[in-house]
């Protein structure tokens, strides 16, 4: 089924797939604790940006909180998440995971704001001071040693939390063609999976397509791509042989898993539809 919609933003229903296996995604299910992780924008695969109903802190505790105030060699220009206890360097750590907009990723202290370790990838200083950036909020794995985040050169990370060094076989290019191809939505994880969409960049120049990749969060191995244009290629596209262009997939929340179905949501921005290769302002399902 799908329903056409005009001017310039769309729904797409994604039928998710398995690790390797063609069984579909279920949604991840974190049990909400007091004062528990925010592993990923909108706290859970389904993005319903509502955590524990206590959080720890009540009206009786405003007058205890204190401003901090932490400066970062960056900006960020998406949210943080959150890991309680965990082991960074040695000691147990509440711990906030940020990555700027060239691509670096912190993890910072909540008790004290000290920066416990930075990532830099490598493409970062050809990236500084340039158009090229991400708003791209990072995803921890639900085993909490490491977190996925995105940088403006088209990688996926994979970090280890006690360290920050990049795991084996990883980055994981989802772009043939990032100078064109931005990774602006928050990346999602759902059985196993690591999931991203691609967009463009302000001003809409061609060539680019929006597409989700979902990768194999212990081997690095992509196992599906989905393109919203030429969507008959299931495979990374180089944006120059698709005929169309646009159609990004831009909004933070970026992929979205469907509680019980385990479908994959989207939206697409203006691009052509057909209703069988081009899915451009539409609903599909």
């Amino acid at each position: 089924m799908y329903v056409r919609l005009f001017p310039v933003l769309a729904l797409v229903c994604l039928l998710a797939v398995g690790c390797g296996s063609g069984s579909s995604l279920q949604p991840s299910a974190p049990a909400a604790k007091l004062g528990g992780d925010w592993t990923r924008f909108g706290y859970d695969a389904a993005r319903h940006d509502a955590g524990p109903s206590k959080t720890g802190i009540t009206s009786a505790d405003v007058r205890k909180l204190k401003k901090q105030r932490v400066v970062l060699d960056g900006t960020v220009d998406a949210s943080p998440i959150y890991l309680r206890g965990v082991t960074v360097h040695g000691s147990r750590h509440d711990t906030f995971f940020v990555t700027t907009s060239y691509g670096r990723t912190l993890a910072i202290d909540a008790a004290t704001g000290a920066i416990l370790w930075r990532f830099t990838p490598s493409g970062y200083s050809s990236l500084a001071g340039s158009y090229r950036i991400t708003n791209s909020t990072p995803v921890a794995d639900p085993n909490r040693k490491f977190v996925y985040a995105a940088s403006p050169d088209g990688f996926v990370h994979k970090l280890s939390v006690a360290s920050g060094a990049e795991a084996r076989g990883w980055p994981v290019r989802v772009t043939l063609l990032p100078q064109r191809e931005k990774l602006a939505t928050s990346l999602n994880f759902s059985r196993g999976l690591v999931l991203i969409g691609t967009g463009g960049y302000i001003g809409d120049q061609p060539p680019y397509q929006g597409h989700v990749v979902a990768i194999n969060a212990a081997t690095g191995r992509i196992v599906h791509v989905w393109n919203s244009l030429c969507s008959n290629v299931h495979r990374l596209l180089n944006p120059k042989s698709c005929p169309q262009s646009n159609s990004a997939i831009w909004a933070r929340s970026g992929v979205v898993v469907v509680p019980g179905s385990g479908n994959l949501l989207v939206a697409t921005g203006n691009g052509r539809f057909d209703g069988n290769r081009n899915w451009g302002d539409s609903v599909r399902c």
